[in-house]
């Protein structure tokens, strides 16, 4: 019998998972969509049974790893935020970089985001709007895919062969995706246009010891801007982009630089 902790073998967990991958997948059952949840709810998407899922809660809530409302919903807990920050990737956040994004939102009035690689995925660890609007449908924690969206494409000029040989394409895809890479590597930055017609610009953050990393500008949500969505000039709009790109790599390189000689 365990003393305590979450250390208790579940056998109707299901075979081979370990006490840690199902607390995860507790966890992981959280997204923008689905920030608080009853017990059902979290079991399902995490696929756990519902008693299984009612432990691990429990232990999770007992570490601050997550909290639970009086009306018995959960939500992530402030303990998962204070690891999270830590983490090399979200160094952009509170290192004096926002003011960097918050002039370029105002001189483009566009939207400023800065992404990380993140499982194949493009994920967003800074959001400013020009007119300092929020968007529940955008912010922290938006995933974008690598393939469709400007930001996974400098993301993936970044990556290497054998990385990119490892997502899940065609060959003819691959193929593509290649030449296509080769022409955005040497122009240093990347331009999309969904099929509603906003626009998005990406360029590299280089910061040694980080995954790869890249700014955008895009078109403001239409439900939280009141400014006309128009695009800038291209020449005056992608030297302000790698301006600000090469202003937050040096923020986090002399960042770096001071813990090391710590």
């Amino acid at each position: 019998m365990a003393q305590s902790g979450i250390s208790v073998p579940d056998q109707t967990a299901g075979p081979g998972k370990s006490v840690t991958e199902r607390a995860f997948a507790v966890l992981m059952s959280f997204d923008m969509m689905h920030r608080s949840m009853t017990l059902s709810q979290i079991s399902r998407r995490s696929g756990l049974p519902l008693a299984t899922t009612f432990r691990l809660l429990n232990h999770l809530e007992g570490i601050s790893a997550v909290q639970r409302d009086t009306g018995g919903r959960y939500a992530i807990g402030p303990k998962i935020w204070e690891l999270g920050i830590l983490a090399p990737t979200h160094d952009v956040i509170g290192m004096g970089t926002r003011p960097l994004l918050v002039r370029l939102a105002a001189k483009t009035n566009m939207m400023v985001r800065v992404f990380v690689f993140n499982g194949q995925k493009a994920l967003c660890v800074e959001e400013v709007l020009a007119n300092g609007a929020s968007s529940p449908r955008t912010g922290p924690g938006t995933v974008l895919t690598l393939i469709d969206s400007a930001v996974g494409h400098i993301l993936m000029v970044q990556m290497s062969q054998a990385d990119r040989v490892a997502l899940p394409l065609t060959r003819t895809q691959y193929s593509r995706l290649e030449e296509r890479l080769a022409v955005i590597g040497e122009r240093g930055w990347a331009r999309r246009t969904d099929d509603d017609g906003d626009v998005e610009y990406a360029v590299p953050i280089y910061s040694d010891g980080r995954p790869p990393m890249a700014l955008s500008l895009s078109t403001p949500p239409s439900e939280t801007s009141v400014l006309l969505r128009h695009e800038p000039p291209i020449d005056r709009l992608i030297p302000e982009l790698r301006g600000v790109a090469r202003s937050i790599a040096a923020v986090l390189s002399s960042t770096r630089e001071e813990s090391d000689h710590e």
